[in-house]
Order: C-alpha cells, then structure tokens, then sequence
C-alpha cells in the first residue's frame, strides 16, 4: 500500500474552475479508485499524519506555496512555465520575485518533478534550472464524459441557444497568451466572404460576459482588445457568449460545432483540442508550444501571427464535409491514447520510483 498525501487546496481556491482545479480532482477520483494507494487529502503540511510521498499537484511562481524544509519526500506537478516564457505579459511586483526565489529554493528539495508535455519539460529544465532527470512527462486526458451526444441532446442545446448550422467555437480563457484578437481578425475575414456569412462565432467562458468598464486589471486587457474588435468590424450578431455552460452543454457545443479553433501563442498541453477530438469535433490548431504534440496527426495547424493562412485553412475546413469527416475520425482515434486511468498509474510509477530511492 503506498501512502500518498495530495495538496487538495487547489480544489479550494480560484483554481477550482480552471485547469489546475481539473488535473487535481481528476487525479485524486482516480487514486481513490486504486486499492494499492491511501489518499490523505490536505491543504496544510501539519494535517498530514504519516505518507511515503507527498504532492502539489501545481507550482505557483510568485506566490510561496512549496515548503522549503520537507519532512517527507515531495513530488511537484507543474504544468507550463508561461510567466517566465512572456514576463512583459505577466508583472510579478517585488513581492512576486521574492517568491519566485523562495520557491525555487523549495524545487530543489523535490524528488520529482511531472509536467504535461515534453515541451514544458525543455522549459523547467531551462528556465528553472531543474535537472532532466528529476522531470517526467505524463500527458493529460479529457473527462471522459466529453463523446459524441445523441441528436435528442443537441437538438435540445442547439434550440435553446438558438444555434446556426455552421459556427466556429472556442473554449477557454481571454488573456495574452490565447490570442483571441487574431481568432476575431480571422473570424471577420471569414465573415466577410459571401459563402460564410452564415458562420457564427461562439466564445465560451464567463470571462467574456464581463462588464469590463471600470476594471483595469492586466489579464483582462487582451479581453478588452477583443471587444473593441467586435464592435470596430461590426460583429456583435455574429459572435454568440453563452458564460459558463454545465458540462453536458459544453460537450453538446463541441459536438454541433463545425471546428474547434485554438488559436494559443503557447500551451503547456492544450485540453480542449482532446475535448473536441472526443466529441469528433475537426480541429483547427496553432502549431506553437504543446499543441502539435497533443493534436498529432488528427488536427490541421496554422502559425498563430499569420491571418491569411488562418482564414484559408478556416474557409477549406468549414467548406468540405469530407475534410471534416476525416480529421474527426482521426480525431476520435487520437483521443483513444489519452485517459485518466493512463495519468493515475503513470503518476502511480513516479511515486513508486520516488519511495524506492
């Protein structure tokens, strides 16, 4: 029996909704589901009563999360190191730096390290100064409630959202490194030829139903630019926000949308590409940071600065069934190398390998 103890704070904090909060929850379900492992969960180092390892399932850069004296040998996820590839793009402030020094004091003490894609592996090594050998690589997995819906389900989502035939989706966040202001220039290029005047563009995220007049935060100014773009190429009918959806219509969105689009200047993996491949949704990708490596084969890729090859590849993907019909397939067949239950025993061998050092 290996006796884990799994830092569950993200599952109490603003990560809870976003990626850090899903790795976490989907991991610790998992665990639970093994008998050769006891889950302590905990949020403080003082709750945890006896373990072989311990584990943050995340690393923040400029917050002191990773405690530097260890009393048990410790494991750390992390999964991209976007702040330090872009810092003009993300401030620290003197008090971000100060604990950027004292966490990478804390890295040291760990055993090892597991991150989301071979990419964000070359970029802890880099810009962390960690050692290749203490970094393992295990790639994410979709929930795997994320499949292709009976057509009772989408004709329901798609009249009560009063969907088009043909649209474009996006799921995720609006800041810098999203590169939402390209996907609204390509969109409107689109939008302008006589043949797509029926495609919409669906963004979906609560982020985007937000009154941004009196905020200035800097997270939010890429969102703002968006904003500014739809109103500037007058393209508030066909750019549809529905907020946050429950999990059964975001899966019904992906499934009636003609492409998924990520448009990402980098990704430390890029999960919805895998939620759109499980949905046999055709995938229409940037080639930056982890994205080839996730989509593989089974997605068509543009380089994130050039528009016109966006919008082609968007007129050619939207205008021919049998492209669809081929990238989905291969699509739903890529998305077979992904699950949680690879993740957990992957995961499962590191803590092995860690208690038997």
């Amino acid at each position: 029996m290996i006796k884990i103890a799994l830092n569950t704070l993200p599952l109490k904090s603003g990560h809870k909704d976003r990626g850090i909060g899903f790795y976490t929850s989907n991991l610790l379900e998992n665990l639970k589901n093994d008998p050769q492992v006891k889950i302590q969960e905990f949020t403080n180092l003082s709750e945890i009563k006896d373990a072989d390892v311990v584990h943050y399932p995340w690393f923040d850069f400029f917050f002191h999360t990773l405690p530097i004296n260890k009393k048990f040998k410790t494991i750390v996820t992390i999964h991209d190191v976007i702040p330090l590839l872009f810092p003009e793009h993300y401030p620290t402030g003197l008090k971000g730096k100060y604990n950027f020094i004292l966490q990478k004091l804390a890295l040291r003490g760990c055993k090892q390290i597991i991150t989301d894609s071979s990419v964000s592996k070359i970029d802890i090594s880099k810009y962390l100064n960690s050692n290749d050998k203490k970094i393992s690589v295990i790639h994410l997995a979709a929930n795997e409630n994320f499949k292709m819906q009976s057509d009772t389900k989408l004709i329901h989502a798609k009249r009560k959202y009063n969907l088009p035939n043909r649209f474009i989706l996006y799921v995720g966040d609006a800041n810098w490194v999203k590169n939402l202001p390209f996907l609204i220039e390509g969109f409107n290029r689109l939008s302008k030829l006589s043949d797509f005047s029926d495609v919409k563009l669906v963004l979906i995220n609560g982020v985007f139903l937000k009154n941004l007049e009196h905020i200035d935060h800097p997270e939010l100014k890429d969102l703002k630019k968006v904003n500014e773009l739809i109103k500037k190429y007058d393209l508030t009918g066909k750019i549809l926000k529905p907020g946050d959806l429950d999990l059964d219509e975001l899966i019904s969105f992906y499934n009636l949308a003609t492409v998924y689009v990520q448009p990402s200047l980098y990704e430390g993996f890029g999960l919805p590409i895998l939620e759109a491949f499980r949905c046999g949704t055709p995938v229409l990708s940037s080639n930056r940071g982890s994205l080839v490596e996730v989509g593989g084969n089974a997605a068509l890729y543009f380089d994130p600065a050039k528009t016109d090859q966006f919008t082609s590849l968007l007129i050619d993907i939207i205008s021919d069934k049998s492209l669809q019909n081929k990238i989905s397939k291969l699509g739903l067949k890529r998305a077979a190398k992904f699950s949680w239950d690879k993740v957990a025993d992957e995961t499962k061998k590191i803590y092995s390998k860690v208690i038997n050092e």
